[in-house]
């Protein structure tokens, strides 16, 4: 399970980071041995279904990613991907709502918060299973659902897009925490370049993509306005 945690992680970095990217997904068929279609993402479409309207949705993140189970949720009526703002800074009590429909066991919702699980929904196993809590946020940044099946030999879960939480003081969080994990990753990825390449065009074509990284990230932690 490792593998799919730390994944999971690098985008709650991401996501820290102030980079509103929402998920997607790609099965990843004939490099892995995974089937067309296992890894999916749904996209929340009102009216008439359009190929306009779902790429719409898709960029503004109305939806869920999954490689098994199906999670559907709202915050306070709304779908993924909506800011909801923090009157004078001050914590927010959301209302969340949704479904899970899942052929593997799930144990429990967690619900994540600048990535950390802060608050957790248990299922005793229903399924379908329909859920509504109210969650009070202390700080802004973004959170989102989680459900992971209890499958041990691979991590089979179901993930919503970000809701984002924003305060009056601030136009996003940037946390420095997150910035410096980006920062520490291009430096070494352009160490082990310098090591591994002979050729001085080789390493200056390389290099050229990691130094615009590394200073990306640099203005990125001087910006930065949370630990």
């Amino acid at each position: 399970l490792g593998n799919g945690f730390w994944t999971q992680e690098i985008y709650y970095h991401v996501l820290n980071a102030g980079l509103r990217i929402p998920p997607s997904a790609g099965s990843a068929s004939g490099v892995l041995p995974n089937p067309v279609g296992y890894n999916r993402v749904y996209v929340h479409v009102d009216g008439d279904f359009t190929y306009e309207k779902w790429w719409e949705g898709l960029a503004a993140g109305r939806s869920f990613v999954t490689n098994g189970p199906l999670l559907t949720c709202t915050a306070d009526g709304e779908p993924p991907g909506q800011e909801l703002s923090m009157e004078d800074d001050r914590p927010i009590t959301v209302r969340v709502s949704g479904q899970l429909i899942t052929r593997d066991p799930v144990r429990e919702i967690e619900i994540i918060h600048n990535g950390a699980v802060v608050e957790t929904i248990e299922t005793g196993g229903a399924t379908p299973f329909s859920f509504e809590r109210e969650v009070t946020f202390e700080t802004d940044g973004s959170f989102l659902l989680r459900a992971i099946t209890n499958v041990k030999q691979t991590f089979r879960f179901a993930s919503t897009a970000p809701f984002y939480l924003r305060g009056t003081s601030r136009s996003q969080r940037i946390s420095r925490e997150s910035c410096r994990f980006f920062l520490a990753w291009a430096e070494e990825r352009a160490d082990r370049v310098r090591e591994n390449v002979e050729s001085e065009d080789q390493e200056r074509a390389v290099l050229e993509h990691h130094e615009s990284a590394i200073q990306f990230w640099k203005e990125r932690v001087h910006s930065a306005n949370a630990d």
